[in-house]
């Protein structure tokens, strides 16, 4: 797949799930039925909700690093994830909680790109992410060669 994605929306605040769509090339059934697939990966005995056991065993399976000094690692990550989308905090996560999160994150995702992608052209080229980078006040970039 290659650059040259669909237009971009009006600005960041103007995106919508319908733009997450054209712009991963789905529809909402194949949407659907990944993110059915990511929940049913960690959900691996079917209990029909994620624990944070669950997501630490998923993580490992998917070869997340466990942290290193000052970094975050699964037990962190598995946190976070129950955190942001536990809202009854009974340290479940159920299917809708689930999908309401990835559609958040996606929404997310969406935007930071297109604000990235300054030319709208479906790439984000070598000097746009130099200047987000600068832009986010984060310093030299080091290129090892």
């Amino acid at each position: 797949m290659g650059c040259g994605g669909p237009a971009r929306a009006a600005g960041p605040a103007a995106a919508t799930m319908e733009h997450v769509l054209l712009a991963l090339r789905e529809t909402e059934a194949e949407r659907e039925a990944r993110i059915r697939g990511v929940f049913g990966f960690f959900d691996a005995a079917g209990r029909g909700h994620l624990d944070h056991a669950q997501i630490v065993a998923g993580l490992v399976a998917l070869r997340v690093p466990e942290g290193t000094t000052g970094g975050a690692g699964t037990e962190d990550y598995a946190r976070a994830l129950l955190q942001a989308c536990d809202r009854d905090c009974d340290g479940r996560v159920g299917y809708d909680d689930f999908r309401r999160y990835m559609d958040d994150k996606e929404l997310e995702l969406y935007r930071i790109f297109q604000a990235i992608d300054v030319e709208h052209n479906g790439c984000i080229l070598p000097e746009e992410l130099w200047h987000a980078v600068v832009k986010a006040g984060h310093g030299v970039i080091y290129v090892m060669l």
